[in-house]
């Protein structure tokens, strides 16, 4: 009897294998407004479409303000800049609650080199970004009205807490 009972937990034992799915977090907060005081110089709104927002058209250099999912910032740079986000200086604070981040970059132009600068307000959910291009010949004359531009820059709501992904 005794050796029945140290046979009992030699049977063989099922080996299991667990397969999943690669799991994709839901977004989780709606998307927040962007304000912005566009220049007096600034032309119409030449696009504005989910993929690639919207971009004006001002005297000498554009504006894009677009909206992109979260989580990946060197993906939102790139997609941006058309650099990799150690690939540029990335100034990096914060803005009611939110990382924000800002950087310069220089890209070839057709007539000339093109000067841009970038801020993206990251609330945890989504990537907030502002964009400016001009040729390098009137990029250092704008250097107020693009800084009038970026102080301007928030969302509606900013001040109350959101996810900030910390």
């Amino acid at each position: 009897m005794i050796a029945l009972l140290f046979l009992t937990g030699c049977g063989a034992q099922e080996t299991f294998e667990k397969v999943s799915d690669v799991y994709v977090q839901p977004v989780s907060s709606i998307i927040q407004q962007v304000i912005l005081d566009i220049p007096d110089d600034a032309g119409i709104e030449v696009l504005q479409s989910a993929d690639s927002g919207k971009i004006y058209l001002c005297d000498g250099y554009t504006i894009t303000v677009q909206t992109m999912v979260s989580g990946d910032l060197d993906k939102t740079v790139r997609t941006v800049t058309g650099y990799g986000a150690k690939e540029l200086e990335l100034l990096q604070t914060r803005q009611s609650g939110l990382k924000k981040y800002e950087c310069v970059w220089s890209a070839a132009g057709e007539a000339e080199t093109q000067i841009g600068r970038a801020c993206i307000l990251d609330d945890g959910d989504y990537h907030y970004v502002v964009t400016v291009m001009a040729g390098e010949s009137v990029a250092g004359t704008l250097r107020q009205t693009w800084q009038e531009l970026f102080a301007s820059f928030r969302l509606l709501g900013a001040d109350v807490e959101l996810n900030t992904g910390s």
